[in-house]
Order: structure tokens, then sequence, then C-alpha cells
């Protein structure tokens, strides 16, 4: 069930993100839901739910109950949703066409849902593939080759070009935070200072071997480029704060904006947000995501024959348990306080086989009576792989050569062997 930035616009993603936790709990707790992982970044939000026998009406009235109103939630199921998971996972549903946070957002996704126990096992193999195929994406086309993510789209926006002599303040630890740092350096940034108001600056910034900033208002003074990644429900960039400011770009890469929008009014400051930076890229695909869109297509393929072969897990799980019961009253019946002989052996082993054997003799009788042993002979092949041929006379043979059994035998009333 998804929210997305081209279907329903920036501004209605970040109005159902805000309600991600409850929406989450509220899909957690129906009933029938085995399965759950909550995809949420700055132009999205999915989530992927395993519930084969919930349907969607009862999942959208459950999210109903926690919104005012109702986004125009887009369902995708079976295929379809394997195939929306795949592309976006391989950045071709992103902002940026085949930007590569996505698949990172992706894999920490799928870590919570772990670690919470949320992850069901089908979900946790679907988005493994998933993540697989984005790997064989980024490999064999060059949709990736340029690094382009909405962090560098938007470091570009900037137009800067001396990135030697900026000082950059980056307010937010949050999940972008590390992209950003990353690309600043990739474009030779002299200094970078990071700002948290939860305290997580320091330890931030001795992973990253950047400078922490305490006070917000005093490194603001001072930065030439603020980028916030912040995403909280309150503006933290205020034009208060930047009233003593120098000529600064600030790029707001939150889904809730950390920059009160009136400060693009104050002079010297340009503000670039995500609408902006959505506005800004082309539609244009690159002439290889055709490419991705195979193999795309052989990932869905491949995933989607692995789930169809589990359907018979149950079937087999029971036909196992089935079969040791029965090796389990034939161990039972074994002599006792003294080694085995051959002979014992032999005749367990045949008394077993006897038991193995009872039920298909007793159905070929009964298909026999019916005229359907064709069916019955071909079940058999299907199953044990020994190809018995229905065409010769039956009155010639004194047994059956499936069963064993004669014509005296169907004459009379099977007996259950115990």
């Amino acid at each position: 069930m998804s929210v997305t930035h081209d279907l329903h616009g920036l501004t209605e993603v970040q109005r159902v993100s805000q309600h991600t936790d409850t929406l989450s709990a509220s899909l957690r707790s129906t009933a029938g839901v085995e399965g759950l992982v909550t995809l949420a970044t700055c132009n999205r939000l999915e989530f992927m739910i395993d519930s084969p026998k919930v349907p969607e009406s009862h999942l959208r009235l459950r999210l109903a109950r926690e919104l005012d109103s109702q986004p125009d939630w887009v369902v995708y199921e079976g295929e379809d949703a394997l195939t929306h998971l795949f592309r976006v996972a391989s950045g071709l549903e992103s902002m940026v066409v085949g930007e590569r946070e996505i698949t990172g957002q992706l894999r920490r996704a799928l870590k919570t849902a772990q670690a919470s126990g949320d992850a069901s096992g089908t979900l946790t193999s679907v988005i493994n593939a998933a993540l697989h195929t984005s790997r064989r994406v980024s490999a064999e086309t060059r949709l990736q080759e340029s690094g382009r993510s909405v962090v560098s789209v938007g470091l570009d926006m900037t137009g800067i070009t001396d990135w030697e002599n900026q000082r950059v303040l980056l307010v937010g630890t949050g999940s972008y935070a590390g992209a950003v740092v990353a690309a600043l350096r990739q474009r030779g940034a002299g200094t970078i200072f990071v700002h948290s108001s939860s305290g997580r600056a320091t330890g931030f910034a001795e992973r990253h071997a950047i400078t922490p900033a305490l006070d917000l208002d005093s490194a603001l003074g001072k930065a030439t480029l603020v980028v916030t990644c912040r995403g909280s429900a309150t503006p933290v960039v205020t034009t208060a704060n930047l009233k003593d400011a120098t000529p600064t770009v600030l790029l707001d890469l939150s889904l809730q904006p950390d920059v009160d929008p009136a400060v693009a009014s104050l002079p010297g400051i340009t503000l670039l947000d995500l609408t902006a930076i959505q506005a800004a890229i082309s539609p244009t695909w690159a002439a290889d995501s055709a490419h991705a869109e195979r193999i795309v297509a052989e990932g869905v393929h491949d995933i989607s024959d692995r789930l169809a072969s589990r359907a018979a897990d149950p079937a087999v799980a029971s036909l196992r348990a089935a079969m040791l019961r029965i090796v389990d009253e034939e161990v039972a019946r074994l002599p006792q306080g003294r080694a085995l002989t051959i002979e014992d052996c032999a005749l367990a082993l045949r008394h077993l086989t006897t038991k193995l054997l009872h039920t298909p003799s007793i159905r070929a009788r009964d298909a026999a009576a019916e005229g359907r042993i064709a069916d019955y002979l071909a079940a058999m092949e299907e199953l044990y792989g020994i190809d018995i041929q229905p065409d010769f006379d039956v009155k010639s043979h004194r047994r059956c050569p499936v069963t064993g059994l004669s014509f005296a035998d169907l004459a009379t009333e099977p007996t259950e062997i115990r």
C-alpha cells in the first residue's frame, strides 16, 4: 500500500507520513497480517504487507480509522506488488531514476522489521531478492554511475563550484545525513559541521570525521551552505535564526520541512526544498533503462517461481510427518533386549513396505473399479517416477503390475494393517 511523490505529490506524502508509526501499528495488529515492513522516505510511504487471507478493503478500513482524511492508497497485489517493490528497490520509481539511497533505506527498513519481529519469512525472502536485483541493475546498467540522488541533485542546484571554500552546516543526523556527508566530501567541501538538537552531533561527527556544532544560531551565522535532513514536525531553522546570517544557501531535504518557508524572503538567502528538486528533475530515463526493466522482470519471475514452489511445503511436511510416524511405529515393534538379526531387519522392512503401500493399493483398486486407472498411473508416475503403460490385456495377467493385487483380492474387502 503506497503513497508516493509521483502519484500523490510531496504534500500528500508529507501529510500521511506524519502518522507512519500509528498506521504501522494498526496494520501490525490486524488479524491475519503475518508480516509488515514499512518503508518511509522523503518521497514515499510504502507498507509491504504479508496478508494472504486479509482482503484489501479490510486493510483500507483499518488505516481509515487513523486518519481524518484518507489518501488514495495505491494497492499492489501478487505479482504487481513484486514488480513495484523490485522497481522501487532498483531506483526506477525514484524522483531521480537510478538513485542509490533507496537501496539502503529498504535494507534498513527490513532490518528494523526483523528486529521487531514483524518481517515474515516471505517478506524477508522477497525484499532480499529485490535488493539482489538492485545490485544487478547497479552492476549491469549506467543508471547509478553518476551517483545521482536527491542529495546530489540538490547540491548541484545550489550552483556552488568552489566547494573547498565552503563552510557547510548539516542539521540533523537522520538516514540522509551520512549520504550528505559523502556527497559533500566527493565535491571537496572544505569544512563540514553537524548540529543535532537531540544530542547526537558529537557521536555522528566522530564517526564521520567532521566537527560538531553545539550552538545552532552561532553555526548558522558562519555557514555558507546549510543542509537540513532532520524531518521533525516543527521547522528548526526560522527567520529568527537567520537575522544575522551571511548570504547563505539552505537545502532542505526533509519531507516535513526543517526550514520555515518564510526564510526565503530574507535578503541574501536562497532556499531549495524537495518541491524545487522535484520540479528540476528531468523525467527522461537513461538510454539503458530498458535493460534495467528486463533485469527487474527476471528478478520478479525468479522470486515468483520460488514462492510458487513453496506452496507445496505444507503438503510435503504433512507427508513426511505421516511417513515418519509409520516408521516410528515399526521401530517400536522391533525385538527388544537383544541384537537384531538380518531376518529381524528384513521382516521389519517388509512390514513397513506393506503399511506404506496399503493406502495406495486401496486407491488403485478404487481407481480401477471406477475406470480411472489411467489417472492413477499418471499420478504414480508424477509422484514416484514409475512409468507403467495401461494398454495391456488385463485378463492375461494374474496380478496387477502396479499393486500386485490379484482378481481374488479385488473380490474381497481390504484388510487394514495396523
